[in-house]
């Protein structure tokens, strides 16, 4: 829904890799599946949905959940109701050589080229391309010269064996040139995959509120509306601590931990003193009722 041009529909195609038949567990790219989705959440956005297609039942449509997804690893995974799947072979992408088949498996162009492969090689290793993390760990790619396409995005680089080695991406791409392709090395992936699927979420060890703060509320805003000067609450992720403690769409935080606040800045650098499981009392002006609150807040993990 758009405020300004009311409701409009679109979407988009990507690829996917079964990993666990039993539990229907696919891997795709976060990048493939975001749009769908609430901010730094695992909740559709109302009217969102996202579907699996299988290459035996093209006509048909599995609705997926989101069990978890890492924006800065670009790993999302969803879970689907099937009977009778298949689970890729995963291989060891810390045993890669230069020089040896590369096969890409995906859907270039969406479901009109549905399950698609491309032949190449392994062209490079552990190549670092700029994709750097907020706390400053260097992601590193497979480069290879199989074509690698849009909508080739969460699917599978195989070897020669037939097994996995490493996820599609083309969030990073080299503009200019022509044969480079990227994957996300399928030891990286199972990394993530596991710890999505024991927490729903990959730990950053960094303190999280879950909420998004209005840059636009200053001082002249609070003033002219005739309402505290604070941290205007304009988003809250679903499931996370503001959430759980109660905080509400339109809130304005006053205080934290007794000292004022009168921006996000302040508010974020508090709770970046903070350590998951830490709690930080907020005082707060709840413009639905006009009254002042004082509620206590459990901070979180970080997600991405």
């Amino acid at each position: 829904n758009d405020f300004f041009f009311g409701s409009r529909q679109s979407g988009s195609e990507g690829s996917g890799i079964i990993i666990d038949a039993e539990n229907g567990y696919v891997v795709t790219n976060n990048h493939v599946i975001e749009k769908s989705l609430s901010t730094r959440s695992n909740q559709l956005l109302p009217g969102a949905q996202i579907e699996v297609i299988l290459p035996r039942e093209p006509d048909k449509r599995y609705p997926a959940t989101v069990v978890g997804r890492d924006s800065e690893t670009d790993i999302a995974l969803l879970k689907i109701e099937a009977k009778n799947l298949v689970a890729a072979e995963l291989g060891d992408s810390d045993d890669l050589k230069v020089g040896e088949l590369a096969v890409a498996i995906g859907n270039p162009g969406g479901s009109k080229f549905l399950s698609s492969v491309t032949a190449g090689i392994i062209s490079g290793l552990d190549r670092d391309i700029g994709w750097t993390s907020e706390e400053g760990n260097v992601y590193t790619l497979i480069q290879t010269d199989a074509a690698i396409n849009p909508g080739n995005s969460g699917g599978a680089l195989v070897n020669s064996k037939g097994q996995v080695i490493g996820v599609n991406t083309v969030k990073i791409t080299a503009s200019g040139y022509e044969g480079l392709g990227f994957a996300i090395p399928i030891n990286r992936v199972k990394e993530i995959t596991d710890s999505l699927i024991k927490d729903g979420y990959v730990s950053r060890n960094r303190p999280w509120l879950g909420v998004s703060i209005s840059s636009q509320y200053t001082e002249a805003a609070a003033k002219q509306f005739k309402l505290p000067i604070g941290a205007y609450i304009v988003e809250i992720v679903a499931d996370s601590p503001a959430a759980r403690a109660g905080l509400k769409v339109n809130d304005i935080i006053t205080k934290a931990d007794g000292k004022e606040i009168k921006s996000g800045d302040d508010l974020i650098e508090i709770i970046n003193q903070k350590s998951p499981g830490d709690t930080m009392k907020l005082e707060v002006y709840r413009t639905e009722t006009k009254e002042t609150l004082n509620i206590d807040v459990i901070i979180g993990d970080e997600r991405t």
